[in-house]
């Protein structure tokens, strides 16, 4: 699955992804292209609309903030997997980034 994200410098992004957390899986990044003009933070864990009845052992998701810095085009390859096995990701998201200028003539 490929999900393209235009951005002004200085725009955020936020990306929901599904966690498998219980179960000891976690999403990481690769970047690839201009990667400074993007700066990457995850958030993990529930909201308190999201806590409300929740199963027990329910997945909690986990959230990619994207921050734009810089123009520049870049690829965020998200990867889903347990970090103590090799082998293929349980799941896998491309995110296709473009970072224009912040347009001056804004007021």
């Amino acid at each position: 699955m490929t999900t393209e994200v235009r951005l002004t410098v200085g725009e955020q992004a936020e990306l929901t992804l599904p966690g498998l957390g219980t179960a000891g899986y976690r999403w990481s990044e690769t970047l690839a292209g201009d990667t400074d003009a993007v700066t990457v933070q995850w958030q993990r864990g529930v909201s308190a609309d999201e806590a409300k009845p929740r199963l027990a052992g329910a997945g909690a998701p986990e959230r990619l903030v994207l921050t734009a810095i810089a123009p520049g085009r870049l690829t965020v390859r998200l990867e889903q997997r347990r970090p103590w096995e090799s082998g293929p990701a349980k799941a896998q998201r491309i995110v296709d980034v473009e970072v224009s200028a912040a347009d001056r003539d804004r007021h």
